[in-house]
C-alpha cells in the first residue's frame, strides 16, 4: 500500500506597504499639545525663557485690567523673531511651524553655553492655560510693527501690521506678547509677588548666569502689595557643599550641584528638595520624586538638603516642561548620581554633628542669659563651678572653684548607693520592721559657697546598713570647727551664717542611737561672688546625647551637662524652637534643684515633673 503523501503549505509572497503617520485633523492634534500645559505660571515662564533665549538684557512681565479683563504682557529688547526674516515672515513662520523649533539641533554643550531650554516649538500654545487670546507684537531694527493673534480653539490665525498710533512705547527692536482675558483660575496664580517668586526659582539658574534685568509691573495690585520690583533668583541660605560641585557623567558632559545645607529649625513654606535643571530651568522639583527611578531615600529626602542639578544633556517632556524622557543620557546620569550617595551621606552626617556642636554653644549662651538672674535673686543656691582648686594637703581632698574643668557632683548623687525612700523597703515592697540600727550620715548639701553674711541650712541625715532613712531615735551633736562664722542647731537641722569677711568652715555633726555612733560633714567657703554671678552663670557646657535605649532625659557627666536628643519629649518639642528651649531650661532647673536640695531618687520625681510641663500647651 504506498504511503500518503504531505502536502507542504505553498509559500505565499509578503505582503506590507509603509504608512506614515500623520494626524486625521491637525488642529485636533494642536489642541491637545495645547491642552497638556495645565500650569499658568509654567506658561508665563515658558515666554520669558524665549525672551532669555533671544538674548534680551531687559524683560519686564505687566498685569493690568482692561474692561474687567485682566491682561498680562512680557516685553523684552532681545534680538527678536527670526530676525533675519521680514516680519509677516517670521510671525507666519511662527504660526505654521507649531511643534518645530530652529533650537532643535543645538547641541548639548551649545544649549549649556547658550541656557537655551525650549525646541519643540510648542511653547506660544502655553497661552491656553493663561486666558482666551494671544496677541505677538515685533520689531527689529526700526522695521514696521507685525502682530501674530491666536484664539484660543480657533484653527485660523490672523498676522496684520500695527499702526504706531496704538503702540505706547518705542524702540528699534523689541518683542511683546499678551495674554488677554486671563482665566479666573489663572488669576489667582500670577499675582505680582507669587509670580515674581515663582519666575526666580523655576528661572534661577538663568537669572544668575545672564545679564539680564527681570521686572514685574502688576498694575491690578491692590492695597500695600508691591507693584513693580525686580525678580530676585531664589536664594539658598544653607551652608554650601563645597565638598561635592560636578558629576561626571560617562559619555555625556559634566553635570553641576549646588547644594545647601538648610536649617531644619527655619521655618519655611516648602521643605528643602534638590532640584534637576536642564538650561538653568527648573523640570524637576524634587529628585527624590523623580518617575521611574528609586530616589526617596537619603540623602534626598533628608529635609536639610536643597538646591539643585544641572544637566544640559537631559531629554525634557514636552509641553508641561516637567519630567524627563527616559534614553541613554538620562540613565548614565542617574547612575552616575547613585555612586555619590554614600559620599553625600557622609558630608551631611558631619554637617549636622558641626551644627549640633553650634547649637549647644548657643544653647549655653541662652541658658545663662535665663538663669542668672536667678542666681542674684537666689543667693542661696549653689550654681555648678568650673574650676579645680589645688589640692589643700591640709585637708587631704580636692576642692571646687569658679571656672574649673570638672564639675562637683550633684548633692545626694555622688554617693553610689542608692538611697531608699521614707516608707520603702529595699525590694520596693511595704515596709515591715523599722529601719536600723544607725549605720551611715550624710549632712546635705556637703559643700555649700555663701555670699558673706548669707545664711544656709543643713539637714544630717541617718541611714541604717539597707539604706533605709532613720527618721527617730537619733541624737545629733553639731560643732562648728575649722573656721568662723554662727551655727544654730536644732535636732538633725543646723543653719549656718557666714562672717562678712571671705574664708572657709567646715562643720561636723555627730549622730547617736544607743551604742552606734557615725559621723559627716560639710565644708563651706564664703566668697564674694557666686558661681552664677559670673559671666558663665555657673553653667556648664551643653552636650547633646542620642542615647534611644535611655529614659533619661538630663544629667551631668564630668564636666557637661548632656541632654538625650533621643527621648521621645525632646523629639516632641524638637520642632518648635520656644518650646525646645523651655523644656531644656525646665531640665537645667531640676539639674539645680537636685544639686542643692535633692536625693538620689528624686531624679525621677522631678524628671516626671518635666515630663508634665513638656506636654502642657500654653497660651501664645
Amino acid at each position: 500500500m504506498a504511503k500518503p503523501v504531505s502536502r507542504l503549505p505553498s509559500k505565499r509572497p509578503r505582503e506590507s506597504r509603509v504608512v506614515r503617520l500623520r494626524p486625521a485633523n491637525p488642529f485636533d492634534l494642536i489642541g491637545l499639545i495645547a491642552r497638556s500645559q495645565n500650569d499658568p505660571r509654567k506658561a508665563i515662564a515658558e515666554l520669558v525663557q524665549n525672551s532669555l533665549d533671544a538674548g534680551a538684557a531687559n524683560v519686564s512681565v505687566t498685569r493690568w485690567r482692561k474692561r474687567r479683563e485682566i491682561m498680562i504682557s512680557v516685553l523684552d529688547d532681545g534680538r527678536g523673531i527670526f530676525p533675519d526674516q521680514t516680519r509677516p515672515e517670521a510671525l507666519e513662520r511662527i504660526a505654521t511651524n507649531i511643534g518645530h523649533s530652529f533650537k532643535r539641533n543645538i547641541s548639548a554643550a551649545e544649549r549649556q553655553k547658550e541656557m537655551m531650554l525650549g525646541k519643540y516649538g510648542i511653547g506660544v500654545l502655553g497661552f491656553w492655560a493663561v486666558g482666551h487670546a494671544l496677541e505677538m507684537r515685533t520689531r527689529v531694527a526700526g522695521s514696521d510693527v507685525w502682530c501674530l493673534r491666536l484664539v484660543r480653539d480657533e484653527r485660523d490665525a490672523e498676522v496684520l501690521r500695527l499702526p504706531e498710533r496704538e503702540l505706547p512705547f518705542t524702540g528699534e527692536t523689541w518683542t511683546e506678547v499678551i495674554i488677554r482675558g486671563v482665566h479666573e483660575g489663572a488669576v489667582r496664580q500670577i499675582v505680582g509677588r507669587r509670580l515674581g517668586d515663582y519666575l526666580g526659582s523655576e528661572l534661577r539658574g538663568q537669572l544668575l548666569e545672564r545679564p539680564v534685568k527681570l521686572r514685574i509691573v502688576d498694575h491690578a495690585a491692590r492695597g500695600t502689595a508691591p507693584k513693580d520690583f525686580l525678580v530676585v533668583p531664589q536664594k539658598y541660605r544653607g551652608r554650601r557643599v563645597e565638598e561635592l560641585f560636578q558629576l561626571s557623567v560617562v559619555g555625556h558632559p559634566p553635570a553641576r550641584l549646588e547644594l545647601y545645607f538648610a536649617d531644619p529649625e527655619e521655618e519655611r513654606s516648602q521643605p528643602a528638595t534638590v532640584a534637576l535643571t536642564c538650561g538653568g530651568t527648573v523640570i524637576c522639583d524634587d529628585v527624590s520624586r523623580v518617575e521611574n527611578q528609586d530616589f526617596a531615600h537619603e540623602p534626598w529626602t533628608s529635609g536639610v538638603l536643597e538646591g539643585f542639578i544641572e544637566f544640559p544633556a537631559f531629554e525634557v517632556s514636552p509641553v508641561t516642561r516637567r519630567g524627563i524622557v527616559s534614553n541613554p543620557a538620562s540613565d548614565a546620569f542617574f547612575e552616575a548620581l547613585r555612586s555619590i550617595e554614600a559620599q553625600l551621606i557622609q558630608v551631611l552626617e558631619t554637617e549636622r554633628e558641626k551644627r549640633r556642636s553650634e547649637a549647644d554653644i548657643g544653647l549655653a549662651r541662652e541658658l545663662r542669659k535665663v538663669f542668672r538672674p536667678v542666681a542674684r535673686a537666689l543667693p542661696q543656691y549653689d550654681f555648678f563651678e568650673l574650676k579645680v582648686k589645688e589640692r589643700d594637703a591640709s585637708q587631704g581632698e580636692e576642692d571646687v572653684r569658679l571656672g574649673s574643668t570638672t564639675l562637683e557632683p550633684a548633692s545626694g548623687r555622688s554617693d553610689p548607693t542608692e538611697v531608699i525612700e521614707d516608707g520603702d523597703a529595699p525590694d520596693g515592697g511595704p515596709e515591715i520592721l523599722p529601719p536600723g540600727p544607725l549605720d551611715s550620715l550624710r549632712v546635705v548639701p556637703r559643700k555649700v559657697r555663701l555670699l558673706p553674711g548669707a545664711s544656709r541650712k543643713f539637714v544630717a541625715k541617718s541611714f541604717d546598713a539597707a539604706g533605709r532613712r532613720i527618721l527617730e531615735g537619733v541624737d545629733y551633736i553639731w560643732t562648728l570647727r575649722d573656721g568662723t562664722g554662727q551655727l544654730r542647731a536644732e535636732g538633725p537641722n543646723a543653719v549656718f551664717t557666714a562672717t562678712e569677711t571671705p574664708g572657709s568652715a567646715r562643720i561636723f555633726v555627730a549622730a547617736r542611737q544607743w551604742r552606734h555612733s557615725v559621723e559627716a560633714d560639710a565644708i563651706v567657703e564664703v566668697v564674694e561672688k557666686l558661681a552664677g554671678e559670673s559671666p558663665d552663670a555657673g553653667i556648664p557646657d551643653p552636650e547633646r546625647v542620642f542615647d534611644p535605649a535611655g529614659d533619661w532625659r538630663s544629667r551631668i557627666q564630668g564636666r557637661c551637662w548632656q541632654y538625650n536628643a533621643a527621648h521621645p519629649d525632646y523629639q516632641a518639642v524638637l520642632s518648635d524652637p520656644r518650646r525646645r528651649f523651655r523644656y531644656l531650661v525646665h531640665l537645667f532647673t531640676k539639674e539645680i534643684v537636685l544639686r542643692n536640695y535633692g536625693e538620689p531618687k528624686d531624679d525621677r520625681l522631678l524628671e516626671r515633673m518635666v515630663e508634665v510641663l513638656t506636654h502642657i500647651q500654653t497660651r501664645p
